[in-house]
């Protein structure tokens, strides 16, 4: 038997000669899963979020921005810190005699290498009477130092008792202030006289050493 159906839009025209009209009935309700079955397309494309392993985002790459206050605490801190000197070399300090008894003479001639032939005679006796000799102190025209101070001949020499003839305590750099007494500073007994070629001509300056002296012997 011959097949009644057909497709053919022509001959379906010949059968249904009817208008047919749609109407919306709001009594019948289509599910829900019904419509999402109609809308959604066969093949669904997935979208899945970018594996965070595989690439890294640009913002992770730039480092954050230092604040402005953390950046002047930095400057700051760093301008802050000390500086540190450098040790100063210890002078070499040419000298006649031995210093075995660690007696510092000092003088103050830039004329001569000890002083004028009285005051090498005054400083013959004065060294006679307090029982020293030549190997028993050290002499240091103060002239060829100009600015050394007691902390430098201390270290070099360590000094018991120093005689200073013409180098005052301001060139020594001490904050001592002298009273015809001896003074006693840093375990060494110190005694200031005017320069020998001066003291040689001043009986009362003599006195004053003389009595000084004896304190020391």
């Amino acid at each position: 038997m011959e097949n009644q159906l057909t497709n053919n839009a022509n001959a379906l025209r010949l059968f249904f000669t009817d208008e047919v009209f749609v109407v919306e009935d709001k009594t019948v309700k289509i599910p829900h899963s019904a419509i999402t079955e109609a809308v959604l397309p066969d093949t669904i494309v997935e979208h899945k979020k970018p594996d965070p392993s595989l690439s890294t985002p640009l913002t992770a790459q730039i480092p954050p921005a230092i604040p402005k206050e953390k950046l002047k605490k930095y400057t700051s801190e760093a301008e802050s810190i000390p500086i540190v000197a450098e040790p100063t070399a210890s002078v070499e300090f040419k000298f006649l005699g031995g210093n075995k008894k660690s007696v510092l003479i000092l003088v103050n001639d830039k004329d001569n290498d000890v002083s004028t032939p009285e005051g090498r005679e005054l400083l013959r006796k004065i060294v006679k009477a307090v029982d020293l000799a030549t190997p028993d102190f050290a002499l240091v025209n103060y002239a060829n130092y100009i600015g050394s101070d007691f902390d430098a001949l201390q270290q070099f020499f360590k000094p018991v008792i120093m005689l200073s003839f013409g180098v005052e305590i301001s060139h020594l750099k001490l904050k001592l202030t002298w009273q015809n007494e001896i003074i006693n500073h840093a375990s060494t007994k110190i005694i200031f006289a005017p320069n020998l070629h001066q003291l040689d001509s001043d009986i009362s300056a003599k006195k004053l050493l003389w009595g000084n002296l004896q304190k020391i012997r």
